[in-house]
């Protein structure tokens, strides 16, 4: 009897997806210190968000106003820290200068990029305009989305 053969097919793949995370730590917050109430205006401080992103993937990282905001859409004079009833006002900036501000319309609140697949520190400016609050120690909560 002859050799005989029979054949199948079958098929090779792969789905690549694109990813990104963001990271925060407390050593990256925005801590603005302490400081005695009316001696200092204005006070800067700054924190460092981390983005990963696959090779290749464009991103954009935007923040929102934060929990004791007057409004949900972020602006330079809107977002505060609370202490009970009492709150301080401070700013959130892309840049060093404190002129970009941070918010979350993509193309001209956030900052854009590409990924590297590697950790990618982003720098978060803060600017309170005056220590002329009562005394206390305040908060706020923003929460960082990155979008891909």
């Amino acid at each position: 009897m002859a050799q005989q053969t029979d054949t199948a097919q079958f098929q090779v793949k792969i789905v690549i997806l694109e990813s990104c995370n963001i990271t925060t730590s407390a050593a990256s917050d925005v801590d603005f210190l302490t400081h005695l109430r009316g001696a200092d205006a204005p006070v800067d401080a700054s924190g460092t968000l981390t983005i990963n992103c696959t090779l290749d993937t464009p991103y954009n990282v935007g923040l929102n106003a934060g929990l004791s905001s007057t409004s949900p859409t972020p602006s330079a004079d809107n977002r505060r820290m609370t202490n009970g009833t009492a709150f301080v006002p401070y700013g959130l900036y892309r840049d060093a200068a404190r002129q970009l501000l941070w918010g979350e319309t993509i193309g001209t609140e956030t900052l854009s990029g590409v990924g590297t697949a590697a950790d990618v520190d982003v720098p978060v400016y803060g600017r309170v305009p005056s220590t002329d609050y009562p005394p206390g120690t305040y908060t706020d909560t923003v929460v960082a989305t990155v979008t891909y």
